[in-house]
């Protein structure tokens, strides 16, 4: 079948699987738990899997045909996966520990249509989320994701120390698509909703500790305490530590070493009948390395080439060529790179949430939640990946951010509401050192150059600065229609939301004259008002180096689905939604009026027709979801280079229309009581309808004004094809003897464009992984768990995308991170 064929063929097996009820087996028996294994087992055996879910908890759920039923919450209301009528990825806190699973950028190894890469920087500690061909690059506080992170109901909106979640989870739900209303704000990609596990009224807790090579050494803890009835304490902790696997050969040691400390306190209350409130502290602390990246390409006469100007002004000659050292790195392989600088990420976030709901009757309930979260921290990155000082990246920041939802839902036999208001409060700043171009000097007895003491033109400094206010209403009902048609049901729902974005901006650089002399503004500057910038960069004195504006954007977003229960097992849905992302400012463009000029908002409006169906073949149970979409989008937001700045700059702008397309399918086969058979597929094509670049602040109706029409280059960070198979098989063995498995995972995505300013030299190419894991709870009988895993278990090498401003005149390098070599890790528990 061709790719372009896809949709037609999607839609086709969607009208097909509509009519197998009627041939499947529908009423076949639950088969009977083995010996030694437990039917609620059944959905963890799923880590990867196609219906991707999180195991139910006790009451929330029965088992159906094998296949246990999950319950999620992407509609506000915790209701069946199986019955919810929008594309929705689980996975449950088991399946993310079988699947080693433990930062969130192993999470795309789990759930279809997702890619998580390195930040612009290159930290995987600052991750870019992708979900079907939408993402966003710009770290900023002028700048919001198009995938946001929720947890415990909380937007999370900086994705500094996200890593803090992947502990004592209750699940991972992902959302693909424009979220309309519930998850409305700058949800254009889909969402990420991350659950922790909540206290319990049963007293317990475990101890456990993973080892493997280099030098891997974790530790996690949790303790759950029934205080009284009406009160419970749940206290979870987890630590990482590793040398890591890259080294620095300059410095003689592992460079990319991880560090992490992460804790959690919630205290569940229920001091009357009907009243829950739920309390959540959480503290991050990460002390890492660098990314370890090492240079892959360099543009011919660019700056490091021995031909260049600069490189005879700088000394980049000899050994230190641009050509002599991309020979020299091509031969120490990926895992060792000679950046000889002493890179780190730090990160420190804390945050406070409580969610309480108050059944007012059996069927009107209010819910609040709230919470506060502050970020600080800071990364120091060797982007080109040589031993020269030729680009480096020092960044600083501050975010903290307010937010608070109120709910009031209820339900009657044939009809579920909820209506709600959001607050969203945000203040912070970064500030980014850009170093590029140093002289490159040499230490005695050898050719590795040292930092140059004295500034050089290429440095410079972005330092924005900003608040972010976001206010919205929300409605959605959904309304069964049995009298037209058993089984029928229309959801409707729309929210409003309204946006001010408040800048300031103090962009300075490096005396492009004097090295030594002091520090100039970074922009042009209209001093008299008449709105023309008629003082030059460089020129501005470092008192008016400092501009500031405002924005307010506001749009309407909505959800209409209609969805029809075939029969218990079986459900099709059709949905069409519009999500927005706010727009914002550039904080990188070399003149005020550049700076001052906003990006408008990013709309997408999209159709996805679904079907999410439990069968039994042969009277073995077959769970199969798929999803066909498309999705219209306008106004799209890009980071491309401005030529004007020195060093080289992105910034934001809107680069037109685009049309993305494709399809997703999951599914999960028992062939027997002790064999779990899953697995996804997702394929995306994304195009461009309409992309001039014509500078980040040019008007293409200008005479004079060129412009590159970039409507053939492919999407950045949306791979066509991505896929993953997982086989699991529980021992048929007497409880007595525990729970032993084994489980083998297979994962591929296809290559991909990393930046937005396409070239072809920065396409990073796709990479297959196998990753093989065995465990025993309950060992003989004991409270004692043992595993083993292996990850990327037939040693592929495969890169990740970092640095690719190849399109530079100046810097024109393409550099990346290798992805981990093949690696062992051993982990015990002990519950309690």
């Amino acid at each position: 079948m061709q790719k372009s064929s896809l949709i037609k063929a999607v839609t086709g097996v969607v009208g097909l699987l509509a009519t197998l009820p009627a041939m499947a087996q529908v009423e076949a028996p639950m088969p009977e738990a083995a010996p030694g294994t437990q039917n609620e087992s059944a959905i963890d055996q799923l880590a990867p899997a196609a219906a991707g879910d999180r195991a139910a908890q006790p009451g929330e759920a029965t088992a159906s045909f094998g296949i246990e039923e999950i319950i999620v919450t992407s509609r506000k209301r915790a209701e069946s996966i199986q019955s919810v009528p929008l594309a929705v990825s689980a996975v449950s806190g088991d399946a993310l520990e079988r699947a080693n699973v433990s930062d969130v950028s192993q999470l795309s190894t789990q759930v279809p249509s997702l890619t998580i890469v390195p930040g612009s920087s290159g930290s995987k500690a600052i991750p870019t989320f992708a979900i079907r061909g939408q993402s966003q690059q710009e770290l900023t506080i002028l700048a919001d994701p198009s995938v946001p992170i929720y947890i415990n109901d909380m937007v999370i909106e900086r994705q500094q120390g996200v890593n803090q979640t992947l502990f004592d989870l209750e699940s991972v739900e992902v959302l693909k698509g424009p979220q309309g209303t519930l998850f409305g704000r700058n949800s254009t990609g889909g969402a990420i909703n991350i659950k922790a596990n909540r206290p319990s009224k049963i007293s317990e807790g475990y101890v456990g500790a993973t080892f493997g090579n280099f030098g891997r050494f974790n530790t996690t803890g949790m303790v759950n305490v029934p205080i009284t009835d009406w009160a419970q304490l749940r206290v979870a902790g987890q630590t990482t530590d590793s040398d890591g696997y890259i080294k620095d050969v300059v410095l003689d040691e592992n460079i990319n070493h991880e560090h992490t400390k992460a804790a959690r306190v919630s205290l569940a209350l229920q001091p009357a009948e009907g009243l829950d409130s739920l309390f959540t502290y959480s503290r991050f602390i990460e002390d890492d390395g660098g990314t370890g990246v090492f240079i892959q390409k360099l543009a011919p006469g660019s700056a490091a080439y021995s031909t260049s100007p600069y490189a005879t002004a700088l000394g980049y000659q000899g050994a230190l060529s641009g050509e002599q050292m991309l020979a020299d790195q091509q031969a120490r392989g990926i895992y060792k790179t000679a950046s000889g600088a002493d890179q780190y990420t730090k990160i420190s976030t804390w945050d406070i949430a409580n969610t309480t709901t108050y059944e007012l009757n059996d069927n009107l309930s209010v819910k609040n939640i709230a919470g506060y979260r502050r970020v600080t921290g800071g990364n120091f990155d060797d982007i080109d990946g040589m031993p020269i000082p030729f680009f480096q990246i020092a960044r600083d920041y501050d975010f903290k951010q307010w937010s608070e939802e109120f709910q009031l839902s209820g339900n009657t036999e044939t009809l579920n509401w909820i209506v709600g208001a959001y607050y969203f409060n945000e203040k912070g700043g970064t500030k980014d050192y850009s170093i590029t171009l140093k002289p490159a000097t040499t230490s005695p007895g050898n050719q590795i150059p040292q930092p140059h003491p004295n500034r050089f033109p290429g440095w410079s400094l972005t330092w924005p600065t900003g608040e972010n206010t976001s206010k919205s209403v929300f409605a959605q009902a959904t309304q069964k229609l049995d009298p037209l048609l058993e089984g029928l049901a229309l959801t409707v729902g729309a929210r409003y939301t309204w946006d001010e974005r408040i800048a300031r901006v103090r962009n300075r650089s490096g005396n492009s004259t004097n090295p030594d002399g002091p520090e100039v503004c970074r922009f042009s500057r209209d001093l008299d008002g008449d709105g023309t910038d008629e003082t030059p960069a460089g020129q501005v004195p470092i008192a008016d180096c400092d501009v500031s504006f405002k924005k307010d954007f506001s749009e309407p977003t909505y959800n209409i689905s209609l969805d029809y229960q075939v029969t218990k097992q079986n459900l099709v849905y059709l949905a069409h939604r519009r999500g927005y992302r706010t727009g914002g400012f550039g904080a990188r463009a070399a003149t005020q009026s550049a700076l001052s000029e906003t990006y408008d908002a990013e709309i997408v409006t999209d159709f996805e027709l679904g079907t999410k169906n439990d069968f039994t073949v042969a009277g073995r149970p077959l769970r199969v979801n798929l999803a066909a979409f498309y999705s219209d989008y306008k106004d799209i937001q890009r980071l491309l280079t401005d030529p004007n700045t020195n060093p080289p700059q992105t910034v934001p702008v809107n680069a037109g229309k685009a049309t993305i397309k494709g399809g997703e399918l999951e599914l999960t086969f028992m062939p027997t009581d002790h064999l779990t058979l899953s697995g996804f597929y997702s394929y995306v094509n994304a195009g461009y309808d309409e992309f001039l670049d014509c500078g980040v602040d040019a008007d293409p109706n200008t005479p004079g004004v060129q412009c590159t029409d970039r409507k053939d280059q492919p999407f950045a960070r949306a791979p066509k094809n991505i896929y993953s198979i997982t086989a699991r098989y529980d021992l048929p063995v007497d409880s007595r003897i525990g729970a032993p498995g084994v489980q083998l995972n297979y994962y591929h995505t296809d290559g991909f464009s990393s930046n937005d300013s396409y070239h072809p030299e920065q396409a990073v190419s796709g990479w297959n992984l196998m990753n093989l894991r065995a465990d025993w709870t309950s060992v003989m009988g004991s409270s004692w768990n043992v595993g083993m895993s292996v990850n990327n278990l037939l040693d592929k090498e495969y890169v990740l995308p970092v640095g690719d401003v190849y399109t530079s005149s100046i810097i024109g390098v393409v550099s990346r991170t290798p992805g981990a070599p093949r690696t062992y890790l051993f982990d015990v528990r002990y519950n309690f």
